[in-house]
């Protein structure tokens, strides 16, 4: 094969990753249109097919979709199977989300070992949902340090709720 033929295949191939990855953008932004106004079914239609296409945001909402059943039926075991696909790619939401299923055994065995992982991997990413729950891990296992550490992490990523754990936080163990 000519070097030419072969840098022609490779750049036909590429574009097709680009022309599939742009078709999964627009589905997802058109199942987002729909779940802004609240048409559930048409969202989780348009996200499924974004999210069929490896579209972590787009698996991410199918896992929410099937975890409180919007637009799809009630599915804790299907709502996991979404949040991995997402997680592996690297979306901290997916992870916290997937964190908190080990944490509570929903849809999954119980597994804190497995939780701590990923919330740990998502708070690593700035999520504050995830901070503060790594944090509340902590704080379940007496590891005050660890614990402030994390719940001041969240409230600097403004956590609605990690400030005031923080107060409790100094006032049952500082002062």
């Amino acid at each position: 094969m000519k070097k030419g033929a072969l840098i022609a295949s490779l750049f036909f191939v590429l574009n097709l990753d680009v022309a599939a990855n742009s078709r999964a953008d627009t589905w997802y932004q058109i199942g987002y249109d729909y779940s802004q106004r609240g048409r559930n079914t048409d969202a989780f239609k348009w996200m499924l097919k974004a999210a069929d296409a490896g579209h972590a945001a787009a698996q991410n909402n199918i896992g929410l979709s099937y975890l409180h059943a919007l637009g799809a039926p009630k599915s804790e075991k299907t709502a996991f199977s979404w949040f991995d696909k997402a997680a592996k790619q690297g979306l901290p939401y997916a992870q916290s989300e997937l964190a908190m299923l080990y944490y509570e055994g929903r849809g999954v065995e119980q597994d804190t070992q497995k939780a701590y992982d990923w919330w740990l991997s998502a708070a690593k990413q700035e999520d504050e949902y995830a901070q503060f729950n790594l944090a509340s891990l902590f704080l379940e296992q007496k590891d005050i340090k660890q614990a402030y550490y994390w719940f001041n992490r969240a409230s600097n990523n403004n956590h609605p709720e990690a400030k005031t754990a923080l107060d409790t936080l100094r006032e049952k163990y500082v002062e």
